[in-house]
């Protein structure tokens, strides 16, 4: 297979990267190549597939180090898109990520053992809310991003929500269209907006707000 084909097939690689991957794709795939479901990791030299090697689970105190290192990652990689700041999750001790990968539903997503993204679900208390369910803290790497992985996360979410709430509330920065798209895929609709929401370096960023009706 010519680098031509493989950017058709994989338009999210880049041309060194296609000539890598022309350079070892017939000691790394089978004789039969390979489809749009696999999922490329020049950097690594990694292939894998989207579909069979993806592990969805709910962290456990065992993956409070994987989720600490992605949570401090997402907080310096997008400032804006979270209302907690690098500077000051940074600074907790190690006893504040174990109390919340125990005390939260955390959802995380795996490839080869790497935890790739994350999202929390949470459910209202109070006798006249708990109805409601809701979706933050939404993140997934970027070497990872537009691979359909959050997708799968999201879903997974949303099936287990069901169970639980009557709809599901998220909180999304206005300038961030690839997580506005993957909301609206899985049905989220905007039904307002928090405006100035966040502030960072003296510029404001407003919040739409979207939410999912399961039932």
């Amino acid at each position: 297979m010519n680098k031509e084909k493989i950017m058709n097939n994989f338009p999210f690689l880049k041309l060194n990267e296609c000539l890598i991957l022309t350079k070892n794709l017939y000691s790394k795939t089978s004789s039969k190549g390979f489809s749009k479901d696999m999922i490329i990791s020049t950097s690594e030299n990694k292939y894998f597939s989207n579909t069979s090697e993806t592990e969805i689970k709910m962290l456990t105190k065992s993956d409070w180090q994987s989720w600490k290192k992605i949570r401090l990652e997402c907080l310096k990689n997008a400032p804006t898109a979270f209302v907690s700041s690098f500077e000051d999750i940074s600074k907790k001790p190690d006893t504040f990520f174990q109390e919340k990968v125990e005390e939260n539903k955390i959802y995380g997503a795996f490839c080869d053992g790497e935890l790739v993204s994350v999202v929390t679900f949470s459910q209202d208390s109070r006798e006249k809310d708990c109805h409601r369910g809701h979706i933050s803290g939404m993140y997934t790497k970027p070497e990872f991003a537009g691979k359909g992985i959050g997708s799968k996360l999201i879903a997974a979410v949303i099936k287990d929500a069901s169970k639980l709430v009557t709809q599901i509330h998220l909180g999304c920065v206005a300038n961030n269209k690839p997580a506005l798209r993957l909301y609206k895929n899985h049905g989220f609709e905007i039904y307002g907006t928090d405006p100035r929401a966040i502030k960072l370096n003296d510029e404001f960023y407003d919040m739409l707000l979207m939410w999912l009706k399961l039932k």
